[in-house]
């Protein structure tokens, strides 16, 4: 089976994890993807239920002509006490915090939310329950729509790297980006990771641009 693992498009705020609409950017990004996903032979469409990747899969949804299949635990990981708080907040009232996260110290568990190990957990269960219903209705190929953190939290999980080390899995994620994932006999391969070809004539669209 090969899965398509979608970042979901620019939403239209910078503060931590807050359930929002994309920006007008990230409706361009998503719509781009979901063009270049038509020759895939995507048979399964599924997507994180927060607003962003919802949001995200709609226009994946109309370039495939599929039903998005909402997939709950495949949201972001959860920032606690972090959420809805801006970047100069975070450094101020966690500032140490946030420093072992960038330099890959330790597996930080956000403030009344999740570690990457346990993100992982979680993640997983939605994974498994993904792949099971694809396998179900006789999918080969599927997208599914998610989120950045709690993707590289996966990946970590799943290819023995340590958690800790999960903020090092790419500097910019790029929102509409490709990272393909073979799935046999129980196994996963990594085929392509972080890949945007089809954003890059878009300069305005990568994340360099999103402070």
């Amino acid at each position: 089976m090969k899965l398509y693992m979608i970042r979901h498009g620019r939403q239209c705020s910078n503060l931590c994890n807050v359930n929002v609409e994309l920006s007008h950017e990230g409706h361009r990004q998503a719509q781009l993807t979901g063009e270049r996903l038509k020759n895939y032979g995507i048979q399964g469409l599924y997507a994180s239920e927060l607003i962003r990747a919802q949001q995200t899969a709609e226009h994946i949804s109309g370039c495939l002509a599929l039903p998005v299949i909402t997939a709950k635990q495949i949201e972001e990981i959860h920032f606690g006490d972090w959420t809805g708080k801006s970047d100069r907040e975070l450094d101020e009232i966690w500032g140490d915090l946030r420093r072992q996260y960038r330099e890959g110290e330790t597996d930080v568990t956000y403030p009344s939310g999740e570690s990457g190990q346990s993100c992982f957990k979680r993640y997983e269960e939605g994974m498994n329950w993904i792949i099971n219903d694809a396998q179900e209705k006789g999918f080969s190929n599927i997208a599914i729509v998610t989120h950045g953190i709690a993707m590289r939290a996966f990946l970590c999980g799943v290819f023995g790297i340590p958690f800790a080390r999960r903020g090092l899995l790419s500097y910019s994620l790029e929102n509409g980006s490709i990272t393909e994932l073979s799935f046999e006999k129980g196994k996963y391969t990594l085929e392509r990771f972080n890949d945007y070809a089809h954003l890059e004539l878009y300069d305005e669209l990568l994340r360099k641009h999103f402070k």
